[in-house]
């Protein structure tokens, strides 16, 4: 079964917790200044951290029974990043798709586990005005989507996009595939995406100027609580918007997004409050997937998965 497949069963599935926040606070790993966590599959240690934790959120999901969203770890690997990190010439993009791909593999028949191409914003995902024109999106982005597509994966994410203008340029260069797509946006408590932009306007301008729709978008790397006064406000004005609204991968912190913005501290709350404020949300607001981001590890993801599973 294909992603377009199964977005067409309406089935509800489980999405990753946070991979790079983990992975940066370990003492024992050194990130990359320009790709950060993209190097350490190269890194014998790094690659079996990496293994672990993709490991341990697949096992998570096979255990409750529910299909899994899993993402590469190449948000910060654009061409740009790679050609001026230490791993230039490396095809770094296709062996993360092929690293998550034969983790998926060991666990055998079960319950689907569909690879998303993870890309990034090219600035800081919480400064919109480091975003790019919609021009210079389509060009800086396109040899890290070609990249992807052309390693099999199931779909193609964009996280933590900050302005629309950007968000609409990458939209362009994933159109141009046949590969499913999934926006996701960071958005303020009043439903507006970084930018200024309310929550639905910018679905609105992406379906209409883009080549081919997406999917659906997301939201990420924000409270559960947030996301809900937000969408009540994008109800409000925009009910149809939340019809196209598939996932949510929340944070632990119920901060305003310049609280963290470089933030040394990691922010965290008890896995069962986490997985009960996430599940307020996504049953109010009908969220096909729903996972985790910053401050999030598998013990936030289990709780979320019993949660999810109870209801079979």
């Amino acid at each position: 079964m294909d992603f377009t497949e199964f977005l067409a069963l309406g089935t509800p599935a489980i999405a990753e917790g946070a991979v790079l926040e983990r992975v940066r606070r370990d003492p024992a790993l050194a990130l990359d200044p320009h790709i950060l966590h993209g190097g350490l599959i190269y890194d014998a240690a790094g690659h079996a951290r990496l293994g672990e934790i993709h490991r341990d959120y697949m096992g998570l999901a096979r255990t409750a029974g529910l299909p899994l969203l899993i993402f590469t770890d190449t948000w910060r690997c654009s061409r740009r990043a790679v050609e001026a990190s230490p791993f230039s010439g490396r095809q770094i993009n296709e062996d993360h798709v092929r690293f998550l791909d034969e983790l998926r593999d060991s666990f055998g028949d079960g319950a689907p586990i569909f690879i998303g191409g993870l890309l990034g914003p090219s600035g800081d995902a919480y400064r919109p005005e480091e975003g790019l024109t919609r021009p210079a999106a389509r060009e800086f982005h396109r040899w890290q989507v070609e990249a992807l597509a052309g390693a099999g994966i199931d779909f193609f994410h964009l996280a933590t996009a900050p302005n629309v203008d950007e968000a609409l340029g990458v939209a362009d260069a994933m159109a141009q595939t046949r590969i499913p797509y999934v926006i996701s946006f960071v958005i303020r408590r009043s439903g507006v995406v970084l930018d200024g932009t309310p929550l639905g306007e910018a679905m609105d301008r992406i379906e209409s100027e883009a080549a081919r729709a997406p999917a659906g978008y997301s939201v990420n790397c924000v409270h559960a609580a947030a996301l809900e006064s937000a969408l009540e406000a994008v109800a409000a004005t925009h009910p149809k918007a939340i019809e196209r609204l598939l996932a949510f991968q929340g944070n632990t912190a119920d901060r305003e997004v310049e609280e963290l913005d470089g933030s040394a501290e990691l922010i965290t709350e008890p896995p069962e409050v986490f997985a009960k404020n996430v599940k307020r949300v996504r049953d109010r607001f009908g969220l096909r997937f729903v996972g985790g981001c910053c401050g999030t590890d598998g013990g936030h993801i289990e709780a979320l998965a019993r949660k999810l599973s109870c209801e079979g």
